[in-house]
């Protein structure tokens, strides 16, 4: 039977649903990162902001555990066992020689009534410690984020960089066509020829160059972000507006970055956390030569093999049981007697044997080796490493900000310089450049004149991504996140 084709709208259905799919797939591979989702994905793939997501995971436990250190704990308990030669049944509390079996049953609980407000002080610590982890993630997302803009800066100014060496090269393949020109006409020495063509080829080594340090800089930009090989080949930048790279910005005040930095960035924060610990650990060490008081219940029962009970009718039995003290006559007395017995069912003494226990004890330290004393100064030395930890953490941090604050001054200094020089050597290009078309100058001095020109217009370009990075150094150390922002 001939198959029916189907409906063209189908068809072509059939081929723009996977055509559709595969287009968004790669359009989300190419599309451009922003320095915000580079940040933000280098951040969630991160390494060590995972072993701090992790230890803050643990540090949520250590919260959870010391919360529940306040309620009564509950066990239960089963036994079963054999027991050969004599001993006493402690159920039947009769001496036993042959092989019994005894089962037990129980549940128990226990409860700290008083222990020197211990438990509380544990729950303060193991909040203290989640503080101070919390922070810690903070500071290496922070570390993060500057290694990304590092890069993300660097991946600019390379293509950039790149961006000039093309235009160089196009300028001199100008250069080249006109001199050739010029030189069939018979206008121009062939050497002028020769020269411009070793120069075109510098400048396409350099281009090639550049190339490479783009792609440089791009796998450094992915490594950094944690990217596939895959998405480092295609890794494209969304540059940020730098509109008025050229304009001079005003610093912040020193005293008002080291304010902000030393009040709320991560790592004092953390500092401050750990000595609040330490603090409390003094106090919990102090709680260990006070009274403790518990109390303990329990609930159980069991079975043995050595119970028995009798079986059928009993008989009356007489036996003697001693004499008269005047006519020695017999004195007699009577019990009934069963002939045979079995182990009571195991259910019945389940029953019949249960018993509860409710205890309170106090436990009055008075002497254990100096261990209370010993606690408490270990603690005190806690406290003050952790002061000084947190000292060295301040000092770390102001040296850094002023450090900043001096890198992007002199960065200021450094691009209005490099500016200075570029427009010096623009205009000397400009006319070097005049003077060599009209043959008033030499292939060599246009060369000169043009090389100075790059070198100027690389430095200033160097001056002014450093200066956009100082400054974003400087924003960061205020709060304000980091951004590229003159």
């Amino acid at each position: 039977m001939p198959s029916k084709s189907l409906p063209l709208r189908f068809t072509k259905s059939f081929i723009l649903i996977p055509l559709l799919a595969w287009t968004f797939h790669v359009h989300a591979q190419v599309q451009p990162w922003s320095l915000e989702r580079a940040i933000s994905h280098a951040q969630s793939n991160n390494l060590q902001v995972q072993q701090g997501q992790l230890g803050l995971s643990g540090n949520d436990i250590d919260l959870d555990e010391a919360k529940a250190a306040f309620l009564p704990n509950l066990n239960g308990s089963a036994s079963h066992g054999y027991n050969w030669g004599q001993t006493i049944d402690p159920f039947t509390n009769q001496f036993a020689t042959s092989r019994i079996r005894s089962n037990s049953v129980g549940i128990g609980s226990g409860i700290t009534l008083f222990a020197g407000m211990a438990n509380h002080l544990r729950l303060d610590q193991a909040e203290e410690r989640r503080v101070a982890g919390k922070h810690d993630l903070e500071r290496t997302q922070n570390d993060v984020a500057l290694q990304v803009g590092s890069a993300f800066l660097g991946l600019m100014f390379a293509e950039d960089a790149l961006d000039i060496a093309a235009l160089n090269v196009q300028t001199t393949e100008t250069q080249v066509t006109r001199i050739k020109a010029f030189v069939d006409a018979g206008a121009s020495p062939e050497s002028d020829l020769l020269d411009l063509q070793a120069q075109l080829a510098s400048d396409r080594s350099s281009k090639t160059s550049s190339e490479g340090e783009v792609a440089l800089a791009r796998l450094q930009l992915a490594q950094t972000m944690r990217l596939s090989p895959e998405d480092a080949e295609n890794l494209t930048i969304q540059r940020p507006n730098i509109d008025n790279i050229g304009t001079m910005p005003m610093l912040r005040a020193l005293d008002g970055v080291l304010t902000s930095a030393l009040t709320s960035f991560p790592e004092i924060k953390a500092g401050s956390s750990r000595i609040r610990q330490q603090r409390i650990g003094l106090d919990l060490a102090k709680t260990a030569g006070l009274p403790r008081l518990s109390a303990s219940w329990s609930y159980g029962s069991g079975f043995s093999g050595a119970a028995q009970e009798p079986l059928g009718d009993p008989e009356l039995q007489l036996f003697t049981i001693g004499v008269t003290e005047t006519s020695l006559e017999p004195v007699l007395s009577s019990a009934l007697v069963y002939s045979d017995y079995q182990t009571r069912p195991f259910t019945d003494q389940i029953t019949s044997n249960v018993n509860q226990s409710l205890f309170f004890s106090l436990s009055i330290p008075i002497f254990n080796g100096w261990s209370v004393r010993n606690g408490t100064r270990r603690s005190q030395i806690g406290i003050e490493q952790a002061e000084l930890q947190l000292e060295q953490t301040k000092q770390t941090l102001q040296q850094s900000v002023e450090r900043s604050h001096q890198d992007a001054k002199n960065a200021i200094e450094t691009m209005a310089a490099a500016e200075r020089s570029e427009a010096a050597a623009k205009l000397a290009f400009d006319n070097a450049q005049l003077r060599f078309e009209q043959g008033a100058s030499t292939q060599v001095d246009y060369t000169q004149a043009r090389n100075r020109f790059d070198s100027a217009r690389l430095q200033a370009l160097r001056s002014r991504y450093d200066l956009i990075f100082r400054i974003a150094i400087l924003d960061f150390y205020s709060g304000r996140g980091l951004r590229f922002k003159l």
